[in-house]
């Protein structure tokens, strides 16, 4: 009996909601449902092998095999499964070891780690926690936020606000109030908004260093300039690592790179490999202890499974992989394997352009008149490559090349055949 006779249900969808179907699915997902995964490459039910250019969602940086994270994971299992740390006087021992551990792997000033489960859940109660230190001075009215067009911060209620994709604000709808955006990038559109709101009205601004659409990255002296400006407004700097953070640049953390020193870093993805969900709030003592004075008490901020043993587990584990700095310098020789590959493929086939730091590639294509491959032929491009058995994520004209940190050179040059397979087959006549 198959599971649609079971539940009486005569649709042609599955009883799981995942977020790739769409009303006019014809069912072939049920051929392409993954069932395991070893180093970088996944498969799926009928066998078939891909190299995974996306690490699921850019967080499996360590592979589908680490071996050291799964026993971390089942040594854990068997000491303490499970257990919750807010709203209760006694944190795991885990948590408190993992936090002194992280703290002092990030910019010196963040000295202290609140743990959430996923990013979005990170970026909201950074900016919540923002407004509740603001609440508890008695300024009320610096309750607004200021973000950049084409950030991503996820996909929930104020997460969607910050978020700056236009379509998903559409389709979001209402959004949240006191989030303002401006153009990414531009010194000259972040000041003129600042004046405009005030700096009396702003709480926090909030920014990734890499925006994950279309892999943007902000120049240095930008972010620079954005953090002097709101430490002199006491506006607090908040930076999402969400995507850039452990080891996707090539570095630990951007801000560490740069020397940035934020009031607030948001980690999640990587953390823990994807392995289980984890993220973090790191802050300085000076944003930890105005939130403990406010007078209203405890910071009203989490979820059950912030925390959990298992995912700090995974956490602590993925600091031991990276504490040699073998995997960060991969990242730095694939990437720059793979650009100059990509690289030299313009002008030889739809490939116009590529940028971005160490395994945070994006490819441009365009047609054969030079214009940017519009969303239906992306799609096509995608399922073509995915028949090459090369998995990879698109945003807008770009394919997203976002493959695990410890992919090897051998990996890289066969990633490079799958795509020139791949996209012949797409722009084949």
């Amino acid at each position: 009996m198959t599971a649609a006779e079971f539940t009486g249900c005569t649709c042609k969808h599955p009883a799981l909601w995942f977020s790739a179907l769409t009303a006019d699915d014809d069912g072939a997902w049920a051929d392409l449902a993954l069932v395991s995964g070893s180093g970088c490459f996944v498969r799926d039910v009928l066998g078939r092998e891909y190299l995974d250019a996306r690490s699921a969602l850019w967080s499996t940086a360590l592979g589908y095999s680490n071996q050291r994270i799964m026993t971390a994971i089942a040594r854990q299992l068997q000491e303490l499964p499970a257990a919750q740390i807010i709203r209760h006087d006694q944190p795991t021992q885990i948590a408190l070891d993992y936090a002194s551990r992280l703290a002092g792997v990030l910019p010196s000033n963040l000295r202290h780690v609140r743990l959430c489960t996923t990013g979005a859940q990170a970026a909201e109660g950074a900016v919540l926690l923002s407004r509740f230190i603001r609440i508890g001075e008695g300024h009320p009215e610096r309750s607004e936020v200021l973000a950049l067009w084409d950030g991503y911060h996820g996909i929930a209620g104020l997460a969607g606000s910050l978020t700056g994709e236009r379509p998903l604000h559409e389709v979001l709808a209402p959004l949240c109030p006191g989030v303002r955006h401006v153009p990414a990038g531009d010194i000259g559109a972040f000041r003129s908004a600042v004046d405009r709101i005030g700096a009396g009205r702003l709480s926090a601004v909030i920014m990734e260093p890499v925006l994950g659409t279309d892999v943007q990255q902000l120049a240095p002296g930008y972010l620079r300039e954005v953090q002097d400006l709101c430490q002199a407004a006491d506006i607090h700097f908040i930076l999402d690592e969400v995507t850039t953070g452990f080891g996707r640049t090539g570095s630990l953390t951007v801000a560490g790179q740069l020397g940035l020193e934020p009031d607030m870093l948001l980690l999640s993805k990587a953390l823990t490999s994807g392995y289980a969900a984890l993220s973090a709030i790191a802050v300085t003592h000076d944003v930890l202890e105005r939130a403990l004075g406010v007078p209203a008490g405890v910071f009203p901020h989490g979820s059950t499974a912030d925390g959990l043993p298992l995912a700090v587990a995974a956490a602590m584990a993925v600091l031991d992989e990276l504490a040699d700095g073998s995997v960060l310098a991969n990242v730095a020789d694939r990437g720059a394997q793979l650009t100059s590959a990509f690289a030299g493929r313009i002008g030889n086939s739809a490939v116009r352009s590529v940028h971005g730091p160490g395994l945070m590639i994006a490819v441009g294509l365009a047609d054969g008149d030079g214009q940017p491959l519009a969303a239906q032929a992306m799609h096509h491009v995608k399922q073509c490559l995915r028949a090459a058995g090369l998995l990879v994520s698109i945003s807008s004209s770009f394919v997203l090349v976002t493959p695990p940190l410890i992919l090897t050179a051998t990996e890289a040059d066969l990633l490079m055949d799958r795509f020139d397979r791949g996209l012949a087959s797409a722009t084949a006549p």
